[in-house]
């Protein structure tokens, strides 16, 4: 299923890649708040990450990021992006491969 809506996209620092994502306050079409999302992979691999809200209320992906984020071979400073597919808790992850002039080719992890 191709993504519906860009959530947030962001360059990822050493701390979502080693660690639990960080979700921007102004990111879209995402749980309130400890509720699983579901994220399949282009190979068919269902991860389920938990978008947990902190005590200081910031948001973060966490459960399975850190296992998905070294399975794919995240790095820091790479450009990713996280889509809702229009259907309850579903979702895509890609990344920016590259810069053609002001565009970015996008893929599916």
């Amino acid at each position: 299923m191709e993504p519906q809506y860009v959530s947030f996209q962001k360059y990822l620092s050493n701390r979502d890649v080693h660690g639990n994502l960080e979700i921007p306050n102004w990111a879209d079409h995402l749980p309130d708040g400890n509720e699983v999302m579901r994220v399949t992979d282009r190979h068919g691999t269902i991860y389920e990450f938990i978008a947990s809200i902190r005590a200081d209320g910031r948001r973060s992906l966490t459960r399975d990021w850190r296992g998905f984020a070294l399975a794919k071979g995240l790095r820091t400073n790479e450009l990713l992006r996280i889509c809702w597919l229009g259907n309850g808790n579903e979702y895509a992850v890609q990344v920016g491969l590259q810069l053609h002039g002001p565009y970015i080719a996008w893929e599916t992890l």
